[in-house]
């Protein structure tokens, strides 16, 4: 249930999970690829098939298989911070991507390099190797 939710409704009361509206542009054997906004996604597909080319679907996406970076970098979206809340070890980043979608990212709280405030701005990526499920409706 926590990492394949069937549906938008069993992802949402599992965990944190972010629903991102993206856009399919491609595939690299079985992972489809996928962009919200600026945001580079990827996820599998379970049947094998793929949606038409510029179809749009919900992504599914846990706030530990995003990164977080001060600099931008190929394969990165800007992400405006809102707020950031202590969660013990990870430190959770509440963001807006640049077309107004909120995204919540987990940082490790001793990460190197992670000094994020309200108002900056954090590239943000997926974690190479993350699994991410396509939702339906």
């Amino acid at each position: 249930l926590y990492a394949r939710p069937a549906t938008k409704f069993v992802a949402s009361f599992i965990g944190t999970m972010n629903l991102l509206q993206s856009r399919f542009v491609g595939r690299d054997g079985d992972r489809l690829r996928f962009t919200a906004g600026t945001l580079p996604l990827e996820a599998i597909s379970e049947t094998g098939e793929a949606p038409a080319e510029g179809a749009t679907r919900t992504i599914g996406v846990r706030p530990e298989d995003l990164l977080a970076m001060t600099e931008a970098a190929p394969g990165t979206a800007p992400a405006r911070v809102n707020s950031v809340v202590f969660h013990g070890r990870t430190l959770r980043l509440h963001a807006e991507l640049g077309q107004g979608a909120p995204v919540v990212i987990d940082a490790p709280r001793q990460a190197e390099g992670f000094r994020f405030q309200v108002g900056d701005v954090a590239h943000i990526s997926l974690r190479r190797g993350a699994n991410c499920p396509v939702l339906p409706g």
